[in-house]
């Protein structure tokens, strides 16, 4: 199998460093143009399938290339963001100021910390090593892109790699394309 994830363009949310977790947040102009020009990159290899998270920045990013290609993406919440819960909306300097205990277990990476009605690093993880062990072994061979977030995408190269939870953070750029060979 030949992965290439991609993560979504910036989007209003990380512009105004908000978290947005499970909530809207759409592309802002700098994320529409990162995603054309990812778009048409990744639409000069010879893809197979075509899989993106269900959140509209997801779908707003990889809509270029899908033009292009002209693949029908499979459409999936199992490839979201972590989920903060009641801090989605909130920005960063707010959480950090109203909820500071919160602000160091999200600094710390804290692999068991879950925001209010959130999900835990621990809880992401797992989602998206099920879907990776399912994509797997319905496309043991071609080439597969997947539209995800940050924290999704360093889970699943966590699991990817066998890296454990917590020993490290990989780190992704709106739009940055890790190709990874299995």
């Amino acid at each position: 199998l030949d992965l290439i994830l991609v993560r979504h363009g910036e989007s209003e949310g990380n512009r105004d460093k908000r978290f947005t977790g499970h909530g809207p947040s759409p592309l802002s102009s700098r994320g529409v143009a990162q995603a054309e020009a990812t778009g048409a990159a990744l639409a000069a290899m010879n893809i197979d399938h075509i899989y993106v998270s269900d959140l509209v920045r997801t779908r707003q990013t990889a809509a270029p290339l899908l033009a292009l290609t002209k693949i029908t993406p499979v459409i999936l919440a199992e490839i979201r963001e972590r989920d903060m819960g009641r801090f989605v909306g909130l920005s960063f300097e707010e959480v950090q100021v109203q909820y500071p205990d919160a602000w160091n277990a999200i600094l710390a990476r804290d692999p068991e910390y879950a925001p209010p009605e959130g999900e835990s690093h621990r809880a992401c993880g797992d989602r998206v090593a099920c879907f990776l062990d399912a994509l797997r072994e319905k496309h043991p061979h071609g080439r597969v892109v997947v539209v995800s977030h940050g924290v999704a995408i360093h889970h699943m190269l966590r699991h990817l790699l066998g890296v454990p939870l917590g020993a490290v953070f990989f780190q992704s750029d709106n739009c940055c394309i890790h190709h990874v060979e299995l």
